[in-house]
């Protein structure tokens, strides 16, 4: 008996559909090649930033092995080859980096860079108690009153970035960074200020685009591979929820993915970097289960959720785990 999908309800019309898509994407995620030259490049380059920045160190038990540079930081940059701080890296200092990933993703999509915007609270700096209004101002805006060569226009300009880039959550921006310096085209990654703009694509994607949007808990991680988590109040826990939600035209979720550099499939362990760890580039180490899949120990369910107050007011507290995240989404590199 043949079926005509489009005549059956809406509900279930779009429960078959996800159905029969999954099947097919997790098919295609099994059994596709992996493109070891991309995948290295990325890693590469994903690898020099956390070198050059001097970024943080994460474990496998969610801990930080060493703490870097951050991201309003005016320290030296680091020398690849020998690990030292260095003038002659090209931005010096770790604020300029970050500056230049936005200045990367603004060659994507226009104006970016200077659509950051800072937060202020009028009259707060000379009265501690004030209850005025958060507001904000677009960076754009702040600069054109302060355009001038002398010393102190120059400061102003610079402090203004600083502050722009410390207000503005830039892990989407090291992502596209590190895609543009691999020479990727915008029919073949979706760049954005939002990391679940690229994913949706990966989800909808073309015959050219980079990546394909597979299970984390099904499909084993290659190098050069983007691992993401969804994060904030209502938190997209599985790939499924992913799946069903990218459907809107108007989807948006809060989100951070990373690049796979490492994969140790004797040890059962991946390497990851992403930018806005902790306000620095970092790596981490997460757990693969004995299928070469994303342990699953690291999800926020798997344990009780940690008592932060208890942390903040009390004498006992626990180290934190950073790795504890809802990983719900891989994305393969095609």
């Amino acid at each position: 008996m043949n079926m005509n999908l489009s005549k059956l309800p809406g509900v279930i019309f779009l429960a078959l559909s996800l159905s029969i898509a999954t099947v097919s994407a997790a098919t295609n995620c099994r059994s596709a090649a992996p493109n070891i030259a991309a995948g290295s490049r990325l890693a590469e380059l994903a690898d020099r930033e956390l070198r050059e920045f001097n970024g943080h160190r994460i474990g496998d038990d969610g801990h930080i092995l060493k703490f870097g540079s951050i991201e309003s930081e005016n320290e030296l940059l680091h020398d690849v080859e020998t690990g030292v701080p260095s003038g002659n890296v090209s931005g010096r200092f770790a604020w300029r980096r970050v500056w230049e990933y936005w200045i990367a993703l603004g060659k994507h999509v226009d104006g970016e860079p200077l659509h950051r915007k800072l937060v202020f609270v009028p009259g707060l700096l000379g009265n501690a108690n004030s209850s005025a209004r958060a507001r904000e101002v677009e960076l754009s805006t702040l600069l054109v009153g302060i355009g001038g060569d002398g010393d102190a226009d120059i400061a102003l300009r610079e402090a203004a970035v600083r502050a722009a880039l410390n207000d503005s959550p830039w892990s989407a921006a090291f992502i596209a960074y590190v895609m543009n310096q691999a020479g990727l085209r915008r029919e073949q990654f979706q760049y954005s200020a939002t990391h679940s703009d690229y994913i949706k694509a990966a989800f909808h994607a073309s015959d050219t685009y980079a990546y394909r949007a597979c299970d984390p808990v099904a499909t084993m991680p290659r190098v050069g591979d983007l691992l993401c988590y969804s994060r904030g109040n209502k938190p997209l826990k599985t790939y499924s929820a992913w799946e069903a939600a990218v459907q809107d035209q108007n989807f948006i979720s809060a989100s951070h993915c990373e690049v796979v550099v490492d994969v140790d499939v004797g040890a059962l362990k991946i390497e990851t970097i992403g930018g806005n760890v902790l306000q620095s580039v970092a790596r981490r180490k997460l757990r693969l289960n004995e299928r070469g899949v994303l342990s699953r120990n690291h999800s926020p369910d798997a344990f009780p959720p940690a008592d932060d107050n208890n942390c903040l007011i009390g004498k006992a507290c626990k180290r934190q785990n950073f790795n504890r995240q809802y990983w719900s989404v891989l994305l393969q590199l095609k």
